[in-house]
């Protein structure tokens, strides 16, 4: 595993040089001549010396030169006779009497030459027998020519197989292949990771490797396995996902076993990331939906790992902001998954929390989100208390499996005062309190109302091609001055509403021709009598008079003022 590819410069000789070498060291005793082997870039691969210990470079204009370049045989039974010889500067120096040049032939082409290089007292007697010394050289080419045949034919196969190993180490999923048996043949480094494995696999048993029923199993019966829920161990690494077992049809002659492990993280992780969540960050959030100070505690509980707890009165600010804080962690890829504990399938919310297969294992390695934890039964709160000290869930039948979750709480309630009341685990309580994001109501707080306001504006403009539409003084001080009990998703219908049917300054009147606001709740009085309401809520929750005036947009006179008008004291709660 891991190999790079086999290098493409060498010449089709140099992949065989020690054969080609074994070929000139026969062929030389079988001669009783010296032989030189070169290929087509005249680089000598082969060569024997018994009897000429030097040779001059080979190049292009000398014997085996030519009998490259013209692709046909040369003989020399007297080298007098052969001009290129006798043009050559150590002609007179030079020992060779004959020579015999022979092409190698791959294919179409020439791809280097054989030549017999011949003494003085050879020359006689190898060339009375004619043409069987030519023959018998055409031969030993032909032979190294099949040599490269085959050898391309190994080279091929091996190529395919190293990159069919990079292929499958590029998959997430583990992937092993075996022999009818469960002998390991090859397998990918995802699969490695996954198990923990350090040493080489190839030629153990994967039934040794893994002992489970199930993999004993297909061995057996062979019977196609499709994403079979599965538990697996090795050492201290826990495998929880899906098993994948068939037969290599392609394999005629040797049966081929394909074993594929994706795990359930995995999976969740790639579907978290195309879904919408994986998309609200904090920064997104900053200004308009959460303040300066909110955004800062949301980091700095973010880049740890101990759970955390959201409390405020809108649900979705509530889950924008858990979201947020997700995608800020170091577990942000491997997404998020969310339980809802509004719920009334109390038979069965114990086994879809903590089964093999519930949802804390589906969160393994990522986040886990529990909304409106409040409404969690006790019971489920003592095991979920349980699992945070130990990340272990303990199944009926006694098994113990681990899990690696960090988890997020939100809640529209106070869970001091639930505690307090017995309604909330305690200690649970005091686990989180440390680690609590307090959020106020975006409509709680003049300057991101603002904000959204605008932002929301500008998004619908852009949205509905009209850049001209804009609110007047009276229309924003009503906005900003209505009381949104519903959530921020009424201001968004009414921004909307506002751009899609208006066009240039939108007026009080133009809102009344909409049918915003049209039923009279924006006298002083009705205005009056819901900032009352709305400083009376904040003190109700526990906010100090500097914060509330802060939300407010006033200052702490204006408050003081205001609480005075409309009778209100710190003794309202």
């Amino acid at each position: 595993m891991g190999r790079e590819l086999m290098p493409v410069s060498q010449t089709l000789l140099e992949t065989i040089q020690d054969s080609v070498q074994q070929f000139a060291e026969a062929i030389a005793k079988t001669m009783d001549a010296d032989v030189l082997i070169v290929d087509n870039n005249l680089n000598v691969i082969g060569k024997t010396g018994f009897y000429f210990r030097l040779y001059s470079p080979v190049d292009i204009n000398c014997v085996v030169g030519q009998v490259l370049l013209g692709q046909k045989n040369i003989i020399i039974k007297d080298r007098k006779s052969y001009e290129p010889c006798r043009r050559c500067p150590a002609y007179e120096e030079c020992q060779i009497a004959g020579l015999i040049g022979v092409p190698i032939f791959h294919e179409t082409r020439a791809v280097g030459v054989i030549a017999l290089v011949l003494p003085g007292h050879r020359i006689a007697e190898t060339f009375r027998e004619g043409c069987r010394a030519v023959s018998f050289l055409e031969n030993m080419a032909e032979l190294l020519s099949g040599m490269l045949n085959y050898n391309d034919e190994y080279t091929a196969a091996r190529q395919m197989g190293l990159e069919r190993e990079q292929v499958l180490d590029c998959l997430e999923e583990g992937v092993v292949c075996t022999d009818k048996s469960g002998v390991v043949l090859y397998y990918n480094q995802a699969f490695v990771s996954m198990f923990g494995f350090h040493e080489n696999l190839r030629g153990e048993n994967l039934l040794a490797l893994l002992p489970h029923r199930i993999l004993r199993e297909y061995l057996q019966n062979r019977t196609a396995i499709r994403n079979l829920k599965i538990s697996l161990e090795h050492g201290k690494r826990q495998f929880y996902g899906f098993l994948s077992c068939r037969e290599l049809s392609a394999c005629v002659d040797a049966k081929r076993l394909v074993f594929s492990f994706r795990s359930v993280s995995n999976i969740w992780a790639d579907a978290s990331a195309a879904g919408d969540g994986s998309m609200v960050t904090l920064e997104w959030c900053r200004g308009w939906l959460l303040n300066e100070e909110v955004i800062d505690r949301a980091k700095s509980l973010a880049v740890t790992d101990a759970p955390v707890l959201i409390e405020g009165p809108d649900l979705s600010l509530n889950e924008i902001a858990a979201k947020g804080v997700c995608n800020y962690s170091d577990r942000s890829a491997m997404g998020m998954v969310s339980v809802f504990c509004n719920n009334i399938y109390r038979e069965f919310f114990e086994q879809f929390l903590f089964s093999r297969f519930g949802e804390i294992q589906r969160a393994n390695h990522g986040t886990l989100l529990f909304h409106d934890v409040e409404n969690l039964p006790l019971y489920l709160q003592e095991r979920l208390l349980d699992f945070m000290k130990t990340k272990e869930i303990i199944l009926d039948n006694s098994e113990v499996i681990k899990s690696d979750v960090r988890i997020v709480f939100t809640t529209t309630r106070d869970l001091k005062e639930m505690s307090e009341q017995g309604f909330f685990l305690e200690e649970l309580y005091y686990r989180l309190a440390d680690n609590k994001i307090q959020l106020s109501p975006v409509q709680c707080d003049r300057t991101r109302l603002a904000a959204m306001l605008d932002s929301g504006l500008e998004f619908y403009k852009a949205r509905y091609g009209k850049p001209s539409v804009y609110l007047s003084k009276g229309v924003k001080l009503r906005l900003l001055n209505r009381s949104w009990e519903k959530n921020p998703n009424e201001i968004d219908k009414v921004l909307e509403r506002i751009v899609r049917s208006g066009d240039g300054q939108v007026t009080e009147k133009d809102l009344a021709a909409m049918g915003i606001f049209h039923n009279g709740n924006d006298t002083v009085s009705a205005i009056s009598e819901m900032e009352k309401e709305k400083i009376e809520k904040l003190l109700n929750s526990g906010y100090s008079k500097v914060e509330i005036a802060r939300m407010l947009g006033i200052g702490r006179a204006t408050l003081y003022r205001k609480m005075a008008e409309y009778h209100l004291n710190e003794n309202n709660k």
